[in-house]
């Protein structure tokens, strides 16, 4: 990075807020079956990567901090999938060229929300596609005909899934509009808003961040690998015309039985050769940045208790107005 002068406290504050939107809010989310987790993460790191932006205008600074979320991202959760980690490098890649120049600072928080979450939607239509095939979209296609009782076949699979990728595109044109706000007016909240300040006790302070707990579960890994081979015999016996076709011609079993056979050879063999990969990098990179990591590490128990704090001192307000106040007490006293 360049030697332009910023505070290094509040960058690796910073890094560690998106440490804790991308592991913690996530893992949170997730266990408690909330709606609309991706969107919500997803808007977290496009708030901390506009901060960032901001505060810290070094070159390069951006997609260090990229880096050391994704070592975080292995080290505390080890079983994340490849894509998720695409996701992190998109955004963080995206930021750094949108913020290269800072003329146009508020475009580029718009841009980067929008961009952000409309890879998170094509992310989703490509995994259902790659899951299901396109009998999936054609059987969507015949639904929807016999409900609206048409003669003809229209391509509404084409509309739901632009319909679904023009919906997270106009949640991230709030969000960057939102984040840009946010980033203005952090300045002057820390004057305007001293009454919002958590005092610190080294009790919080001390707590340490251990990997999320992940109870895994007992597999029997033995069933499964044989119903991915049987599967995979199948396959080729009806597609290479072998004698008689076993597999049952209806439509909705052979989606049934493509996904399992997708899901099962993404889980044995595509994931782990993929996650192998990028772990070996993060691994090589987490030598490399093991000064920068240790600020981080240092950051997350004190920055842990102020986001808790900050969602438990906005519980007066409730909607868009407690979201408004958290925002406030937390970058109070994340940046000060």
């Amino acid at each position: 990075m360049d030697t332009i002068s910023f505070d290094k406290q509040i960058y690796y504050r910073l890094i560690a807020l998106w440490v804790l939107c991308e592991g913690i809010l996530g893992g949170m989310m997730h266990a408690v079956k909330i709606p609309f987790t991706g969107i919500i993460v997803s808007s977290g790191a496009v708030i901390c990567i506009c901060l960032i932006a901001y505060y810290v205008p070094a070159n390069g600074a951006i997609l260090k901090a990229t880096i050391i979320v994704a070592i975080f991202k292995m080290m505390l959760s080890p079983h994340t999938p490849p894509t998720a980690y695409v996701a992190v490098f998109f955004q963080g890649m995206m930021g750094q060229l949108l913020f290269f120049n800072r003329r146009f600072f508020r475009l580029s928080c718009i841009l980067l929300a929008v961009f952000a979450l409309v890879e998170s939607a094509i992310q989703r239509i490509i995994v259902l596609t790659v899951l299901y095939g396109n009998n999936f979209w054609n059987a969507l296609n015949e639904f929807i005909r016999k409900l609206t009782n048409e003669t003809t076949v229209n391509n509404y699979s084409l509309m739901v899934a632009t319909g679904y990728i023009m919906l997270h595109a106009f949640i991230g044109l709030m969000v960057g509009v939102f984040a840009g706000s946010i980033v203005w007016q952090s300045k002057s909240w820390s004057i305007l808003h001293e009454e919002y300040l958590i005092p610190y006790t080294n009790e919080k302070n001390n707590e340490q961040l251990k990997p999320a707990g992940t109870k895994r579960k007992k597999k029997i890994k033995y069933f499964f690998i044989f119903i991915w081979i049987t599967l995979i015999v199948l396959f080729a016996q009806s597609y290479f015309h072998i004698g008689a076709a076993l597999l049952p011609p209806q439509i909705p079993l052979q989606i049934l039985l493509r996904s399992i056979l997708i899901v099962l050879s993404w889980y044995f063999l595509v994931s782990p050769l993929l996650t192998s990969l990028i772990k070996k990098w993060l691994s090589n990179q987490r030598i490399k940045s093991q000064s920068d990591i240790s600020q981080v590490i240092l950051m997350l128990p004190s920055t842990k208790y102020i986001f808790l704090k900050s969602w438990q001192l906005s519980s007066a307000a409730k909607g868009w107005k407690r979201a408004s106040a958290f925002c406030k007490i937390l970058f109070v006293n994340i940046l000060r």
